[in-house]
This record gives structure tokens, sequence and C-alpha cells, in this order.
């Protein structure tokens, strides 16, 4: 068996026992299992490619260190410092996604930035975040609307290229990305109970973003 299959089969397991756990008191073997899900990610992303693309592997670390951070998400200091290092790690995927990008679609880019300033207006008032948090909030919102909308060019310039299986996964694992992190913020500052659908979201997107960049 390839090592890449055996990866994602651990991966698999080890989501769903994390997704298990979720309904049960947080513990140190439910942050361990968290913590092994990117590195995991990353595993199964290095083990798959010939050339390794660095902005995908930062990426997956960024985010690591992000949900290392978010353990304690009541404490303010530690969400900002774990929203920005999720804000890097978008940043990693914009960048490898725009080096598969030729050409732009410039007329889908106009509607798509305009349809992303309604839904990140929209977002913000349903969120609603206190005034400490605000500028992180829109600039973080910013930066994944705008991975969204290299996501939706790197599908329509694959498409044409004969490479939809893999510009198709990245574009839907950054809208679950979407979904999942406006999901925890609603659980974050209007303290909706929502964490397995903000994790299950969470997971599908850095697998199905991992798995295209894995396709390359």
């Amino acid at each position: 068996m390839e090592l890449k299959v055996i990866l994602l089969i651990i991966f698999g397991v080890v989501s769903v026992i994390y997704l298990i756990t979720l309904g049960y008191k947080p513990a140190v073997f439910q942050y361990i299992l968290k913590g092994l899900l990117i590195p995991l990610l990353l595993a199964i992303y290095l083990s798959s490619v010939n050339i390794i693309f660095w902005p995908v592997v930062l990426a997956l670390v960024f985010a690591w260190i992000g949900d290392v951070l978010l353990v304690k998400i009541t404490n303010i200091l530690w969400f900002r410092l774990g929203l920005a290092s999720f804000l890097i790690g978008h940043i990693c995927y914009i960048a490898a996604m725009h080096g598969f990008i030729n050409p732009f679609n410039v007329t889908i880019l106009v509607v798509s930035i305009i349809a992303a300033g309604g839904l990140g207006i929209f977002i913000y008032k349903v969120v609603k975040p206190g005034k400490q948090m605000k500028i992180p909030v829109i600039a973080y919102e910013t930066v994944i609307l705008v991975m969204v909308i290299f996501a939706l060019q790197l599908f329509l310039s694959q498409f044409i290229a004969h490479g939809l299986i893999f510009s198709l996964l990245i574009l839907s694992g950054s809208i679950c990305f979407v979904v999942s992190d406006t999901l925890l913020a609603l659980r974050t500052f209007r303290k909706v109970k929502i964490y397995f659908a903000v994790m299950i979201t969470y997971i599908a997107a850095q697998f199905l973003i991992t798995l295209g960049f894995c396709m390359v």
C-alpha cells in the first residue's frame, strides 16, 4: 500500500474520532487529535508531489500554528494571533493559486469582486464583532474572500486547460473556508453553539485544497 494511501486513511480516522470527541467536554486527547490534522495533511502533500510548491507548505504550517493558538479561543490575544496566522496561511494559498492562473478572466474578476464585497458586508453585519476585533475581522474577511476569487479564477483558467478536477477541489475548499470561518465568527462573537459545523467545514476546506494541490 502506498504511503499516501496509508496517510489518507490515518487522516480520515483521526478526523472522524476528533469530530466525535467534540460531543464531549474538551480534553487533552481532543487537542492532540486536532493538532495532528494539519501535519497529516502536510505529510500527504509531501508524499504526493514530485516538486514541492512551498506556498502550499507554508499555508499548512501557518494553519497548524493557528490551530494551536485557537485552542484558547476565549483569550483575545491568542485569538488575534491565531487569526493572524490563518490570514498568512490564506495569503500563501493565494500565492499558490496565482501561479496556475493564466490568463485572468477580467469580466468574471470584476463581477466576483463586487459579489465578494456585498457578501463581506453581509457577513460582517451578521457576525457583529466587538470594537476591539473590528479591524482584524475586516482584514481577515477580505483576505479569505480574495482567496475565493483567486480560486474561481484558477478554476476558470484550468477548466480551459483541462485541469478541472484539481481546480474544482481547490475552489470547493476555498468556499468551505468561508463557511467555516463565518461559523467560527458566529460562535466567537454571537455565542452560537455550532463548533461541530465549524470543524467539519474547516477539515473539509484544508483537505480539499491540499488534495487539489497534490494533483498538480
